[in-house]
């Protein structure tokens, strides 16, 4: 069967591109070996986040309220279950009213243009990647006995005592929802460094905020080994301790989709770190692309970034001339209680540049963080000396991500103090607090 672009992969990037290249006349094929929508949808950012609405409400209540009743993890995990079902139904939906062929299975590659699927042959001039990545897997005695984030996200039952594996984006924001819900959590990690792309200062603030929740930091832990006792717990044995769990989640890491694909035949080139590819997300095949967390490109691996590659490609595939990919203003966050976000230029990165300024402000007083009782919040603001632009910002708090959205706008738009001091905002509201970044300077 002959299509104008296969998409192998069918998560958000591979979405992403497949819509908008549909949208455009393009006969469009995408492949899907598990389920659509990919890890983002189904064991990734949306049952997190479904999960963290229940616990951010809770903690929000704990913060107002006296004798605020506990969460319940069966209804918790039963509201994320109904969202990441009609999420994925949605999703899937969306490409078929899109026109575009939907085949379920594992691809490989025949040739340069044509790929295999349950023994049916599909050809394309041009061909995508999007195939995401999948756990890293930690390899000692005993190691079977963990499970992944996507386990933990998908538990109808939650044990009272559990344990994570690594300090990344995706532990911090286990460790919150499971400790809101009452569940004992500790954190191995093998060294020092948690959350390390982001402001030091405010990481060690929000490790200070879980530990005084029950979560137990274990830094400079390598583990050596895990056994079953008899009771159904762990015993965890690390090069400087030895304790007890229920549940072990490894989140350190991940690694891209490469093998079984029969990339070679294809020309694809590829490494540790996943497919190669140029400054327009082509591969060494002039007709492969690939884009997300398969790829190596120089970007975090993140659903917006893999989301904005298929924009990128569904505007630039089958133009005469393909201009590089140019990335807007970076901004991501981390979805633990509170939350921490980052926004353009990093205050580390900051450190380095004399041109610029690195301002800390206590906004807990700001009337959307008071009336929340979010007595945590702090802003971390880079400015321009010469021009007083915003060109980067950290934050904790509450309300971090949307904090950092906004801010995004005005880096992205240049705006400067003047320029803010002409708009009107709904008063009061966290965009009118963004007046106060200019006065309390």
């Amino acid at each position: 069967m002959q299509y104008d672009v296969l998409v192998i992969g069918g998560g958000v990037g591979g979405g992403s591109v497949a819509l908008n290249l549909a949208s455009r006349g393009f006969k469009v094929a995408i492949v899907e070996e598990r389920d659509w929508g990919g890890t983002t949808i189904n064991r990734g950012s949306t049952p997190k986040r479904a999960l963290l609405a229940s616990a951010e409400t809770h903690f929000r209540m704990t913060q107002l309220v006296k004798d605020v009743a506990p969460l319940s993890w069966s209804e918790m995990a039963s509201h994320s279950a109904k969202v990441v079902l009609a999420a994925n139904q949605r999703y899937g939906n969306n490409l078929v009213n899109a026109g575009i062929t939907t085949i379920e299975g594992h691809a490989t590659f025949v040739n340069s243009n044509t790929i295999l699927v349950h023994g049916q042959r599909y050809q394309a001039k041009t061909i995508v990647l999007a195939t995401g990545a999948r756990p890293r897997k930690l390899e000692f005695p005993g190691s079977q006995y963990m499970e992944h984030s996507a386990s933990f996200l998908k538990a109808s039952n939650l044990p009272d005592k559990i344990t994570i594996v690594g300090a990344g984006i995706i532990a911090f924001a286990l460790a919150s929802i499971a400790t809101e819900a009452g569940t004992k959590v500790t954190i191995v990690q093998h060294n020092r460094m948690a959350l390390r792309i982001f402001d030091q200062g405010l990481v060690q603030t929000l490790i200070s905020r879980l530990e005084n929740a029950g979560v137990v930091f274990k830094f400079d832990n390598t583990i050596q080994n895990i056994t079953e006792l008899s009771s159904g717990s762990y015993q965890v044995t690390t090069n400087q301790d030895q304790f007890e769990t229920k549940a072990i989640y490894c989140v350190a890491g991940r690694v891209p989709n490469t093998e079984d694909l029969n990339l070679s035949v294809a020309g694809v080139k590829f490494g540790p770190l996943g497919i190669k590819v140029d400054e327009r997300l082509k591969t060494s095949n002039p007709q492969i692309f690939a884009l997300g967390d398969c790829c190596d490109a120089p970007v975090p691996k993140l659903s917006n970034y893999a989301i904005y590659q298929g924009k990128y490609l569904g505007n630039n595939l089958q133009k005469p001339v393909q201009f590089p990919i140019k990335y807007p203003t970076p901004a991501l966050t981390v979805f633990s209680i509170p939350k921490l976000g980052q926004v353009g230029i990093s205050t580390q990165k900051a450190a380095d540049k004399p041109e610029l300024e690195v301002k800390t402000m206590d906004i807990k007083n700001w009337q959307t963080y008071a009336r929340n009782g979010d007595d945590l919040a702090k802003l971390k603001i880079i400015f321009n000396k010469g021009n007083q632009q915003i060109v980067g910002a950290e934050v904790l708090s509450q309300d971090a991500d949307q904090l950092v959205d906004y801010l995004s706008l005005l880096i992205q738009q240049h705006v400067s103090a003047d320029d803010l001091q002409q708009q009107l905002f709904a008063y009061p509201s966290q965009a009118s607090d963004l007046y106060g970044i200019w006065q309390s300077r």
